[in-house]
């Protein structure tokens, strides 16, 4: 469990994976990744504005509210 009170209110962030875990909590996640066209693809989290994962190369998490922690 990710212990969010020490962690500042977000803004925007934009993350760009490098493999790391991204925990977030009360936020609005969109995730930009390149399919096997090659063409870059976007999707919103809807229903998780609490979550985490792992942060692949070619992926891009933009993060707005709530609070988010990265774990390299």
């Amino acid at each position: 469990m990710v212990d969010f009170n020490n962690v500042p209110e977000n803004r925007v962030t934009m993350i760009v994976g490098k493999g790391q875990t991204v925990y977030w909590q009360g936020s609005n996640v969109t995730v930009y990744e390149i399919d096997d066209e090659g063409q870059e693809q976007t999707r919103k989290l809807v229903d998780m504005r609490n979550g985490q994962g792992v942060v692949p190369e070619g992926v891009k998490l933009y993060i707005t509210k709530g609070k988010v922690k990265e774990e390299f």
